[in-house]
C-alpha cells in the first residue's frame, strides 16, 4: 500500500436477541395492527437491527508516527523499520429490523485487535466533541491525519479537489452509500449530516482493544430513536509488525425498548 493509497472494506452484521427471528415473529403475529397505531404498523419482526459496518484504512504519514512514538518512550524510533502503522476509519450505520414498535436505548461497539497488533491512538475519546460537532455539521465531517474530527471549512477556488482515485463509497443502508475521500495532508472528509450521528464516547481496555459506547443524542431525535438514521464514526492509529495487515474483531451490544418486546439487548459480531 503507497502512502497515499487507502483500503476499503465493508461488511453487515445482523443484531439478533435471544428470543430469535422466528419466535419474534410469533410475538408481533399476537398483537394485529390497531387502526390509527403508529407503532404497530407493518415491518420485519423484531427485535434486531442490521449494522453495516465499513472500515477505511491508509499507511499513517510519517510526521504522525514521529509524533505518536515520541510520546511513547517504550517505542524507539527504531520501530518504524520493524513494524507498519496504519491509520483506520470505522464508519458504523445501524438500521433497527422494525421501527415502528422498537426503539434505541443505548449501546456498545468493541474493537479488538491480535496481541501483535497495538492501539496507539483513538477517537473521539468524550463524548462532548461528537456533541460539538453535531452543533456545528451540516453535510460533511473531516477527520485529521492526528485523528481530529472536525467540520470542514467551506472551499474556494485555491483549495485542490481530492484526487479521483482517493475518493471512495461507503454502504449505510441497502442500496444507500455515502461518499468520503481521502488526501495525505488533510486526512478523510466523510458526506455524513451531522444530525444523523448518535452521541459515543470512548475508553481504552488495553493496548488491543477499545470500546465506545454509544446513546441517542439529547434531546432525543424521532428519526434516531425510530432507528431510521444512526451512525458512528471511530477512527484509530495502529501498529503492526511488518507486512501484517491491521485485522481486528467488532463486537456490537445495543439494548432496544418496545411497546411489543420490553428492553431486550441484541448483539452481533464480525472479524475483518
Amino acid at each position: 500500500m503507497a502512502d497515499n493509497e487507502i483500503f476499503v472494506e465493508s461488511v453487515e452484521v445482523l443484531l439478533l436477541s435471544e428470543i430469535g427471528m422466528s419466535s419474534a415473529t410469533m410475538i408481533k403475529d399476537a398483537y394485529p395492527p390497531v387502526s390509527g397505531d403508529p407503532y404497530l404498523e407493518e415491518g420485519d419482526a423484531g427485535p434486531n437491527a442490521r449494522v453495516f459496518v465499513t472500515k477505511t484504512s491508509n499507511r499513517t504519514p510519517d510526521e504522525e508516527i514521529g509524533s505518536l512514538l515520541g510520546e511513547d518512550p517504550d517505542d524507539p524510533p527504531a520501530t518504524t523499520a520493524t513494524h507498519d502503522f496504519y491509520t483506520m476509519i470505522l464508519t458504523m450505520s445501524m438500521r433497527l429490523g422494525d421501527p415502528p414498535t422498537t426503539r434505541f436505548i443505548n449501546g456498545t461497539i468493541d474493537v479488538a485487535f491480535p496481541y501483535e497488533i497495538k492501539i496507539l491512538d483513538y477517537s473521539p475519546k468524550d463524548k462532548s466533541s461528537i456533541t460539538a460537532l453535531m452543533e456545528k455539521c451540516g453535510g460533511t465531517i473531516s477527520i485529521s491525519p492526528g485523528l481530529f474530527f472536525l467540520v470542514p471549512e467551506s472551499r474556494n477556488t485555491k483549495t485542490p479537489v481530492a484526487r479521483k482515485e482517493n475518493r471512495f463509497r461507503i454502504p449505510v443502508g441497502s442500496g444507500e452509500k455515502i461518499t468520503g475521500t481521502y488526501d495525505k495532508k488533510t486526512g478523510y472528509s466523510l458526506d455524513i449530516p451531522g444530525f444523523f450521528l448518535l452521541e459515543y464516547q470512548g475508553m481504552l481496555k488495553n493496548t488491543h482493544d477499545v470500546s465506545w459506547e454509544i446513546y441517542p443524542p439529547m434531546p432525543p431525535r424521532d428519526s434516531v430513536l425510530t432507528g431510521e438514521k444512526m451512525l458512528a464514526v471511530f477512527s484509530l492509529i495502529v501498529q503492526t509488525p511488518k507486512n501484517v495487515p491491521p485485522e481486528l474483531k467488532v463486537g456490537i451490544e445495543c439494548r432496544v425498548k418496545g411497546n411489543l418486546w420490553g428492553m431486550i439487548p441484541i448483539r452481533g459480531s464480525t472479524d475483518f
